[in-house]
C-alpha cells in the first residue's frame, strides 16, 4: 500500500510540473491539472481489494470540518461554477463564499461544528454542488460505515474526544500525499502551496476571474 501511494504521489508531482510548465495560467488549465490528479489516483484505488467507502450523495456529515483546498482546486471549482452560474449568479455565490471564509478562519474544526457551520457549496438537498471538482481533501474522507462519521462528528464537537472515523487507509493516503505534492510542485515554481478552507479558495477566484492568471505567474491567493 505504501509503495503505491509513493508511487502516485511522484506521479501527481511529475504531472503538475508538466502542465505548470506548458500551459499558460488559466482556470481550464488547472481544471485540466485536477482531471489529470484524480485520474492517476482513480488508477490507484480500482486495484484495491477492499470495497469502496460508504460515503455517498446526501450524506453531509463530515461538511462541517475545515477543507484545506490549494489555489490550483479553487481556480478548477470557480471554473465549474461560474459555467453553471453565469456571471450574475457567479458573482453573488462569490461574495457568500468569501464571507463564510471571513467568518470561519479562525475556527477549529470543533467551534465550527459546534456552531453548525456547514460547507456553503451544499445544497438545499445536502449534495455538494460542485462535486465533481471537490477538493483533494474532501475526496479523502473514505468512511467505512455514515454511523461511523454521524458519531465522530458529535465527538469532535468536543475539543478533547478523538472523533475517529474507520476508513480506508489507502484512500486517504493517495489523496493526503496528492495534496502534499501538488503543493510542492507550486512551491518548487516560486507559487503560492498554501491551503486554505475550500470556501475562501473557491471565493477568491470566482470572484476575480484573472486571478487564475496572476496566481500563475506567482501572486499569491489574496486570503489569510
Amino acid at each position: 500500500m505504501y509503495d503505491e501511494i509513493a508511487r502516485c504521489a511522484h506521479d501527481v508531482e511529475a504531472t503538475a510540473e508538466a502542465v505548470l510548465g506548458v500551459f499558460l495560467p488559466s482556470e481550464e488549465a488547472f481544471a485540466i491539472l485536477m482531471e489529470l490528479v484524480e485520474e492517476r489516483i482513480a488508477a490507484s484505488l480500482a486495484r484495491r481489494e477492499a470495497g469502496a467507502p460508504a460515503c455517498g450523495p446526501g450524506c453531509d456529515a463530515c461538511c462541517t470540518v475545515n477543507v484545506g483546498t490549494l489555489g490550483i482546486e479553487g481556480a478548477a471549482i470557480a471554473a465549474f461554477l461560474r459555467a453553471r452560474l453565469g456571471q450574475e449568479r457567479a458573482r453573488a455565490k462569490a461574495r457568500e463564499l468569501l464571507a463564510f471564509h471571513e467568518r470561519v478562519r479562525w475556527l477549529d474544526d470543533a467551534e465550527r461544528i459546534r456552531e453548525g457551520l456547514a460547507c456553503p457549496l451544499l445544497d438545499e438537498a445536502h449534495a455538494c454542488l460542485v462535486h465533481p471538482v471537490r477538493p483533494l481533501v474532501c475526496r479523502s474522507i473514505s468512511s467505512l460505515d455514515p454511523a461511523d462519521c454521524r458519531r465522530a462528528v458529535r465527538e469532535r464537537a468536543d475539543e478533547d474526544a478523538p472523533g475517529l472515523v474507520r476508513m480506508d487507509l489507502l484512500q486517504r493516503g493517495l489523496y493526503e500525499e496528492a495534496v502534499a505534492a501538488l503543493a510542492g510542485a507550486l512551491r518548487e515554481r516560486g507559487l503560492d502551496g498554501r491551503l486554505r478552507d475550500v470556501s475562501g479558495m473557491a471565493g477568491a477566484f470566482l470572484g476575480e476571474p484573472a486571478l487564475a492568471r496572476s496566481f500563475g505567474e506567482g501572486a499569491p491567493v489574496p486570503l489569510e
